[in-house]
């Protein structure tokens, strides 16, 4: 029973991620430029997590061991397509070009004097502190959005760790 109500719940958070997907225009985006996570793998993840959990449903109807290896495999499935998209989704670090550094002039010698323009970046930043002391401090807001996929990474994790333990369960208990 802990299997099902996790997959349910996992399933939940899986179905919001897939609607607001498809409403802020990915689905449409992908197929105009070709860029991102093919649809295929995307309904492919879902489809074979919401048939495992059909499969599992009928596994605790029946209580038939091979229903509950089948849950398994399906959430497996699930699961490894789920590390593909989220793999395709996120983004690579760029290496950029090193810039190269300007010809710096030779030095005149030690006894060269600042350039005369030297104090104003210091002479702005006191006046703009002056006038105003306590700029308006705001609150930072946490971003929690990216935590959705993570806890769905988890919540099927954990919902395969119960499956297995349900269908060991099962085989040992027999018909």
């Amino acid at each position: 029973m802990a299997a099902v109500v996790a997959w349910v719940l996992t399933a939940s958070i899986g179905v919001f991620m897939l609607r607001t997907w498809v409403t802020r225009g990915g689905l449409r985006r992908q197929r105009a430029t070709g860029v991102g996570v093919p649809p295929a793998l995307v309904f492919g993840h879902a489809s074979a997590a919401l048939t495992g959990l059909v499969t599992w449903i009928g596994f605790l109807g029946t209580r038939w061991a091979p229903l509950a290896w089948a849950g398994v495999a399906l959430i497996t499935s699930a699961i490894a397509l789920g590390v593909c998209t989220v793999t395709l989704w996120t983004p690579y670090p760029v290496v950029t070009p090193p810039v190269a550094a300007p010809a710096v002039a030779p030095s005149p010698g030690p006894s060269a004097a600042p350039p005369a323009d030297s104090f104003s970046v210091t002479d702005e930043m006191i006046a703009g502190l002056l006038a105003d002391p306590f700029p308006a401090s705001r609150r930072p807001r946490l971003k929690l959005v990216p935590l959705i996929p993570v806890v769905h990474g988890f919540g099927a994790l954990i919902t395969f760790m119960f499956a297995v333990l349900a269908a060991i369960s099962a085989r040992l208990r027999g018909p």
